[in-house]
């Protein structure tokens, strides 16, 4: 009885156990072969990110490696071994590429875009050897083939998102699949297990039920992590909490899942630097020329289309080139770097600025008006406005620094001029702003380019100036308070064989920018020394000096001390007569070089007259480190000494400076015996000019000599 009473009891229990078991059974074959598939899955979309990321790796490496060849920094032995770990690499990355194609679960998924992603990667390998091939020989040429392995990459990316958003929908299709089939087994249980069976069912739904919760979060996971759009990491709470608590497979699920996640956001961090490398300034983090050329030619087809006006501001900071070599690239560059915040802030994300190279910066200025006056007058106003900001001193290090721009504006809309034609009239206008005196906004006029032609024409005619003995020494005289000639400053004068006699204002400047005023200073102080050695040859004439400008770009020449001291040897002159005058300008470049050189030249009894002064930035700070010998004032001040008090006190404070270093002082530009007397009044020890006497030549010179 007790066994009858028992049996249905233990058979209940056998029946329930074996289907319980067998319920179990099936349901952790379907799940095993759901997670197998999920893993294969993750595994092939996680390879899939890290092609990515090691492609993206090997692009950085040849950007970089472009660059430094720009440079001259790119040397053959590292050339080789980029070139050697770029071609391991994407042999290895090819071999994985291959086995990744000819998977039969991305034939599955999508053969056509496997395809694809072969051939996007056979491209991009193809184009990066060659530009590592051609570094040396031609950067450029390699940054173009770059850009094609760029065009590659970016379809290698394409179609591994494709790959990636398929492989996410066939897991979300096997999971409902899954889940229904699960539901139907349930049911099926739930009527052959009758009413005893419930406990078990109920037990197993809830098991399957958290289950297929995990599965489905698995499942959103995957879609979320595959339409990333950026490279920020997107936060997963249910997969993080599953891999922290589940220490089976759901959990090794969950660590590849989270994974894949930080390799495709590393993957779209390096798509965003090979962007940013590739259109933006590393320095200033403005848009480079690349950019601009692309922005500038859609503000054009705007302004065409919409029927309004634009301009193009271009400019560069004034005597940025002093304060590179005074203090240093590191200093100029943290300039850069404040211009552009300001630039920044002061275009308010409105307008399109860039820089399209070393201190030039471009803006542009887009729906300006249809009207052409009124579209100049805002250029204008902006210019200007522009120029008010950048004015302001830059403190770098605790040090202010003064740096002005000039600026260049053409308006476009009207013409059909091309951005690259837009650029040289903008940059023709700056160049025209500084010629102007700097620190000015200034149109581009077609009449500009006429006087560029003109200055290309007198830098070539020159040249065969220098060449065919165009040039002449004229000759002006100094003297002393007692109206005696104390000597005779040397100047240049051309004489055109069809224009005659040109101003040195013309073809100087030229020369300076040029660097034939190096030639040109060379052959003045060659002639200048042979007229003195005659002089010191004749007892008459042997008291005179004779000053001879010397150019700051000569004087910058490594060469220049010894060039100067064999042309006083091969002269035989008394050295101590020849007065070399520079301005401040070119001692401030760099103050150091230029002590050591005018020591050297002490050395040979040469003396320095320092020309121009009160004019600059005169600081008694190098003044009484300069070994001078001569001050001279310039002629901006003498010429109303007597009408504007002003001018009188600085020439005043000017001769009391000088006294006081014991260095004597001559005025330049005297004109009439007014302002004679009163520079004597004041202590002044020599003069020169139209008062005393014009430049002339020397047979000119040397007859009115007589009268002194």
């Amino acid at each position: 009885m007790l066994f009858l009473t028992f049996w249905p009891v233990l058979l209940l229990v056998i029946f329930e156990v074996a289907i319980s078991y067998w319920s179990l059974s099936t349901i952790n074959t379907q799940s095993t072969a759901t997670h197998n598939q999920q893993l294969q899955d993750l595994a092939v979309v996680q390879q899939a990110a890290l092609f990515s990321q090691d492609i993206g790796g090997v692009h950085q490496k040849v950007s970089e490696a472009i660059n430094q060849a720009q440079d001259a920094k790119l040397s053959e032995v590292k050339l080789y071994i980029l070139h050697t770990e770029v071609v391991d690499t994407l042999a290895l990355l090819g071999e994985q590429v291959d086995s990744l194609v000819n998977s039969e679960l991305l034939r599955e998924v999508n053969h056509g875009s496997v395809l694809r992603l072969q051939q996007a990667f056979e491209g991009y390998r193809r184009f990066i050897i060659m530009a590592t091939d051609i570094i040396a020989i031609d950067p450029n040429v390699a940054q173009d083939y770059v850009q094609q392995a760029q065009v590659n990459f970016v379809q290698f990316s394409v179609y591994i998102q494709r790959i990636t958003y398929l492989l996410s929908q066939r897991a979300q299709v096997r999971t409902e699949q899954e889940f229904a089939s699960q539901q139907q087994f349930f049911y099926g249980v739930v009527v052959a297990g009758l009413v005893g069976l419930s406990s078990v069912l109920l037990i197993i739904l809830v098991i399957s039920g958290l289950i297929s919760r995990k599965i489905l979060h698995i499942a959103d996971a995957l879609s979320i992590v595959a339409n990333m759009q950026d490279n920020k990491k997107i936060a997963l709470p249910h997969i993080e909490k599953m891999q922290a608590t589940d220490g089976g497979e759901f959990g090794r699920i969950a660590g590849a899942l989270l994974g894949f996640r930080d390799a495709v956001a590393r993957r779209k961090q390096a798509e965003a630097e090979a962007f940013q490398l590739a259109f933006y300034d590393p320095l200033t983090q403005l848009p480079n020329r690349r950019l601009l050329l692309e922005r500038l030619q859609l503000s054009l087809s705007m302004s065409t289309r919409n029927k309004q006006l634009g301009a193009l501001l271009y400019f560069d900071l004034d005597n940025f080139k002093a304060i590179n070599d005074a203090q240093g690239h590191q200093t100029g560059d943290l300039v850069l770097v404040e211009l552009a915040e300001r630039l920044g802030k002061w275009a308010e994300g409105t307008d399109h600025i860039a820089r399209a190279g070393g201190d030039e910066f471009v803006v542009t200025l887009e729906s300006l008006g249809m009207d052409k006056a009124q579209a100049a007058s805002r250029a204008e106003q902006a210019a200007e406005s522009l120029r008010e900001v950048l004015n302001k001193p830059y403190k770098i290090h605790d040090t202010r620094y003064f740096s002005s721009p000039s600026i260049g504006v053409v308006l476009f809309g009207e013409s059909e001029d091309s951005v690259d034609e837009l650029l040289k009239q903008a940059e023709t206008a700056m160049y025209s702003a500084k010629s102007n005196g700097r620190n000015q906004m200034r149109f581009y006029d077609p009449l500009m380019q006429q006087v560029i032609l003109e200055r290309a024409r007198i830098e070539s005619e020159l040249r065969d100036a220098i060449v065919n003995n165009q040039l002449q020494l004229f000759y002006q005289v100094q003297v002393d308070q007692s109206g005696r000639a104390s000597g005779a400053e040397a100047l240049i004068r051309w004489h055109h064989p069809e224009k005659g006699l040109v101003s040195p204002a013309e073809f100087i400047p030229i020369a300076e920018e040029t660097g034939q005023i190096v030639a040109m200073g060379e052959w003045v102080l060659i002639t200048a020394c042979q007229q003195l050695s005659r002089w010191q040859q004749q007892s008459e004439t042997a008291h005179l000096t004779l000053s001879v400008n010397v150019s700051a770009r000569q004087f910058k020449e490594q060469g220049f001390v010894q060039q100067l001291a064999d042309i006083i040897s091969q002269s035989a002159i008394r050295p101590q007569y020849l007065k070399i005058e520079l301005t401040e300008s070119t001692i401030l470049d760099n103050v150091e070089d230029a002590i050591e050189k005018m020591k050297q030249l002490r050395q040979l009894s040469v003396k320095f007259s320092l020309d121009d002064f009160g004019t600059g930035y005169s600081s008694l700070q190098y003044l009484k480190r300069l070994p001078l010998d001569q001050i001279k004032i310039d002629q901006s001040f003498v010429r109303d000494i007597v009408d504007d008090p002003d001018d009188a006190i600085i020439v005043q404070t000017i001769i009391a400076m000088s006294h006081a270093l014991g260095i004597e002082v001559i005025a330049e530009g005297v004109e009439t015996p007014e302002q004679a007397a009163l520079l004597a009044q004041k202590g002044c020890g020599f003069y020169q000019g139209y008062y005393f006497g014009k430049p002339s030549p020397i047979h000119e010179f040397d007859k009115a000599l007589s009268k002194f």
